[in-house]
């Protein structure tokens, strides 16, 4: 059963007086749910991890910062985000503008709820990472594209126009799916 509020705030004052079991328990509990967040950018298990233990390490060298104004989960996962989007800046991912206009997207081709979500997953780890990090970041973060331009900086056009990329791969790689044969 997972803690309420209240207890993860108290496992968080006992990290704070560097109460290693506490810290087991605070990784024991969200370590999953910060891998799944990790991979979504990377697919590639050994990079996930690593970004899942360097953003756990910096959560305990900085929990005393956390003031309990917003759940820890999420606080936590603003930090795998951030070490996520450092690591593919230190490997000088470039977000290319692109000329062409991608016109198709889910809803103009009329994708409906077929498709599973194991699909959907696999697909989007077919993404190239620029767009994979982007779509990550807009569908399942819930980020604007101008928060995205400006964490990725890059412009909003080009955050926007990777997303419509991203799309339409998508929907080229689920087509098949969909229709039920090679298209």
């Amino acid at each position: 059963m997972t803690p309420d509020n209240k207890e993860i705030l108290q496992i968080i004052k006992r990290c704070c007086k560097g109460d290693n079991s506490a810290k087991f328990k605070l990784y024991n509990l969200y370590v999953k749910q910060m891998y799944n967040t990790a991979i979504r950018f990377f697919n590639n298990q050994m990079i996930a991890e690593d970004i899942v233990q360097e953003s756990f390490i910096a959560a305990f060298d900085n929990i005393k910062k956390f003031k309990g104004d917003s759940n820890f989960g999420a606080w936590l996962k603003r930090i795998v985000i951030n070490k996520s989007i450092t690591e593919i800046r230190k490997n000088r991912l470039q977000f290319e503008e692109l000329t062409d206009s991608v016109s198709n997207t889910f809803s103009d081709n009329n994708i409906e709820s077929d498709i599973t979500a194991k699909q959907i997953h696999d697909a989007v780890k077919e993404l190239p990472l620029s767009a994979r990090t982007i779509l990550n970041l807009y569908i399942f973060e819930n980020y604007k594209q101008k928060e995205i331009a400006q964490m990725l900086d890059i412009t909003e056009s080009t955050s926007k126009t990777q997303y419509k990329r991203a799309k339409q791969i998508l929907f080229n790689i689920l087509k098949p799916a969909y229709y039920g044969t090679e298209v």
